[in-house]
């Protein structure tokens, strides 16, 4: 069961080395509390007594075969610089060459290994990071709950009723979602119905939910002018974020959370460009 141990992340030594560039990124493994500060990342994750076993032991593994692979890169790469210093023409600078297509081999050799090595470790790693970007998300989501906790109760949303097909089924309706105290205080779309009263966010919510029992709401549409109000008003936090927060409640079943904004400023970072794609390791049940 994973959370038995909550363990420090570090990450593992580059593999690249001068003269031997190589495409893999730097590793993460588990770590004990006395790494380097340098090395350790940013966070917790928590894991079973299984996984701290197996994972430092395949962590160790890697470097093992790193370390190997570089131990037989060492005499090319000595090779090569001793024949770069003694340049003379004849036998000797043929033997350069050959000391310089050694090394271009035992360098290939290596980016293999290497490669190999973190291929087998790769499914580790990416469990790690997904570990480590859930703390990160759950640490940000309890910041953006503290901060907007008791707000967004000021009445001031209203929603308007439009029927999409007169001649159809009855029910089939949009709704559309605005603020009262806009710059144009009236829904910006069609409708059939506006609804005379002002919501809080919490009473909006539950008024939400209403409808979708009563109607069959093919989609809402939140007044984009009253969303981007309260992004700026919020320091940029993006709307379906501070919505989540400020309608949080223990009696929520399930809730009416609008669209992502197109400022993603508050996203988890995109992925680093690279040639591996991110793997779910499988754990056990």
């Amino acid at each position: 069961m994973i959370g038995d141990l909550w363990v420090l992340v570090t990450l593992l030594e580059t593999p690249a080395r001068k003269g031997a560039e190589v495409d893999e990124p730097r590793l993460l493994a588990l770590t004990e509390a006395d790494t380097a500060d340098a090395d350790r990342v940013d966070g917790l994750i928590p894991v079973d007594r299984v996984e701290w076993d197996a994972w430092r032991t395949a962590a160790a593994d890697y470097q093992a075969a790193v370390a190997e692979a570089a131990r037989l890169l060492a005499p090319a790469e000595h090779r090569a610089q001793r024949a770069a210093s003694r340049l003379l023409p004849g036998i000797r600078r043929r033997a350069g060459q050959v000391a310089e297509d050694t090394l271009e081999a035992a360098v290939a050799e290596y980016a293999r290994a290497v490669r190999a090595a973190t291929t087998g470790y790769w499914p580790i790693h990416c469990e790690i990071r997904r570990r480590l970007d859930s703390q990160a998300v759950a640490r940000r989501w309890a910041e953006i709950r503290t901060r907007f906790a008791g707000r967004g109760a000021e009445p001031v949303w209203g929603w308007s009723l439009r029927e999409l097909d007169h001649e159809g089924p009855a029910g089939l309706v949009e709704l559309r979602v605005f603020r009262w105290d806009g710059d144009a205080p009236t829904p910006t779309g069609p409708a059939d119905f506006v609804s005379p009263d002002r919501f809080g966010a919490q009473e909006l919510d539950r008024e939400l939910l209403r409808l979708r029992a009563e109607w069959t709401v093919r989609r809402i549409v939140w007044d984009e002018p009253a969303r981007l109000r309260v992004e700026r008003e919020n320091g940029g936090v993006p709307f379906a974020l501070w919505w989540r927060a400020v309608t949080a409640r223990v009696d929520a079943a399930e809730k009416v959370v609008p669209p992502r904004s197109g400022d993603a400023s508050f996203a988890a970072p995109p992925a680093e460009p690279g040639r591996r794609r991110i793997e779910v390791l499988q754990l056990p049940e």
